[in-house]
């Protein structure tokens, strides 16, 4: 079997096991591999030396973390093979990820994000509001149903992937009185043929991560407000989580709740890398201090 085959038969297997955009992203990378290889390598002679050149390639146009990524899709699709008995080993289990830059999440000032809404359109900020007043990640806004919404409990259930095997896992969230407002706008102007709360006028089908207007959505409102410095969807999520850490009116369970984090400690990395110690800066302001530095003068 040469490695397109292989290819083949693991994104067929993906597409009918995880989402269309796990699906996307893997033969995003896979394709790249094969572009630099042509696809015509046999797969038990793919050595470790061979996949090395091919990041090698890729490290000078691209980030270290960009070049990980593959490495990590690369490893996922040789361990498939080798459980498989397609493949006797994985060839890139030895390589070293190449050193890259903490990833810092960016979080919008509030009077960007306030600027953003701002200029919205009726449909875009009804999108940026559930946005925000959800905390959600843009896909689980995507797949909001009708059905997920009830009015009379004033209660939201958001329906998240990021679980093993792709499983799809509910959780439900207290409707804010703006969000209720912008879910009667939405369902004022929904279109009845469709179950879904976001629906694109153009062909009655579910809004998806690569339809324009949502895939430009957050470039075309960042121009529009002539911020500076850009932001995405999930920059929102950011946001939100930042002030209620901020507010100390949420504990951590209460917070890791309603971003759907799996696990606390993905909520408290999470705020860690957010945070910043206010209170440090009031030793700057002890009398104490203050008298013995007038004193010494």
């Amino acid at each position: 079997m040469d490695f397109t085959s292989l290819a083949s038969d693991y994104l067929s297997w993906v597409e009918g096991r995880r989402k269309r955009n796990t699906y996307i992203y893997k033969r995003s990378t896979i394709n790249r591999f094969l572009d630099f290889y042509h696809g015509r390598l046999p797969v038990n002679e793919i050595t470790q030396e061979i996949i090395e050149t091919y990041l090698q390639n890729e490290i000078a146009k691209r980030t270290a973390k960009a070049v990980n990524n593959d490495l990590l899709e690369l490893s996922i699709l040789f361990n498939w093979a080798v459980k498989r008995g397609l493949m006797s080993s994985n060839p890139s289990r030895p390589i070293e990820n190449y050193a890259a830059d903490a990833y810092v999440r960016y979080v919008p000032p509030a009077e960007d994000i306030s600027a953003a809404r701002l200029v919205a359109k009726p449909e875009e900020r009804r999108i940026f509001d559930t946005l925000y007043y959800t905390a959600a990640r843009l896909s689980e806004i995507l797949e909001l149903t009708w059905e997920d919404v009830n009015f009379d409990h004033q209660v939201v259930r958001l329906w998240t992937s990021k679980r093993k095997g792709g499983n799809r896992e509910p959780r439900y969230i207290s409707m804010h009185k703006e969000l209720q407002k912008t879910l009667q706008a939405a369902w004022e102007a929904r279109d009845r043929h469709s179950p879904y709360v976001f629906t694109n006028p153009k062909d009655g089908k579910q809004y998806t991560r690569h339809t324009e207007f949502i895939r430009l959505l957050f470039k075309r409102l960042c121009e529009r407000a002539k911020i500076k410095k850009p932001f995405t969807a999930h920059c929102i999520r950011h946001h939100v989580a930042s002030r209620f850490a901020d507010s100390r009116k949420a504990t951590h369970r209460q917070i890791q709740q309603y971003l759907g984090h799996m696990n606390l400690r993905t909520t408290e990395i999470y705020l860690h890398e957010m945070s910043v110690d206010r209170d440090i800066v009031k030793a700057f302001d002890d009398p104490d201090e203050n008298a013995q530095a007038t004193t010494s003068k």
